[in-house]
């Protein structure tokens, strides 16, 4: 599902990441661990291709990375949902719409828009605040609201990057419950964070970056 051979990013004389092989196979959930700078974004990045390799080669389920172009980084990215930890919602915007921004500039019937968009906001438990705007919910709602977005396109991966930095312990176990129940219904799902709690007795996979290189890897 997403495989990365000998793969190195550099930035003018720094190197962001340096030979890492990673395999995440199809349905798996995993995490990504490090130290600020570790090169945990970088990677994310690389993922969806808004970022290119230097070197080596990454497949991502049925893309080879360094042949995209501009027709197919979109097929490529349609297919990937993406969770920041900053949310980047539209404030202007109520949670509806945010949400269902992702179809319709798909062209998406909104029949169907809002069936996706109503189940999304169920899944993350924000069906009450379809018309509320961004800057009336929690922190944690808010992260929902993202995940919802990431979600209503029905992605075979999920990317979360760093997304319970700005949440209080409680509001970060429940969105890790609402990732755990995406991966149930057989979505991929890759997290990368600095935070040993989200991980801590979970059986998955959790490889550690440091300073550019994939230095270990083991059970949460």
């Amino acid at each position: 599902m997403i495989n990365f051979q000998q793969v190195s990013k550099f930035y003018d004389t720094a190197t962001a990441l340096r030979d890492i092989n990673l395999s995440i196979e199809k349905g798996e959930m995993a995490f990504i661990t490090g130290p600020s700078g570790a090169g945990k974004s970088t990677l994310m990045k690389l993922i969806y291709a808004a970022e290119l390799p230097d070197s080596g080669r990454i497949t991502i389920a049925e893309w080879e990375t360094d042949k995209l172009d501009g027709a197919t980084i979109p097929q490529l990215r349609r297919n990937i949902g993406i969770v920041f930890q900053d949310f980047r919602l539209l404030l202007n915007k109520n949670v509806y719409d945010n949400v269902a921004l992702a179809l319709r500039v798909r062209r998406i019937p909104e029949k169907e828009v809002k069936a996706l968009v109503l189940d999304a906001l169920k899944m993350v438990n924000l069906r009450h605040k379809t018309d509320s705007f961004p800057s009336t919910l929690s922190g944690g709602e808010q992260q929902r609201v993202v995940i919802a977005r990431a979600i209503v396109g029905e992605p075979i991966i999920v990317l979360a990057d760093e997304p319970t930095g700005n949440l209080d312990p409680d509001t970060a176990a429940g969105i890790m419950r609402i990732f755990k129940e995406i991966n149930v219904r057989g979505t991929t799902i890759l997290i990368a964070t600095h935070n040993r709690e989200l991980f801590r007795d979970t059986g998955k996979r959790v490889m550690r970056l440091d300073n550019g290189n994939m230095v270990n890897e083991e059970r949460g």
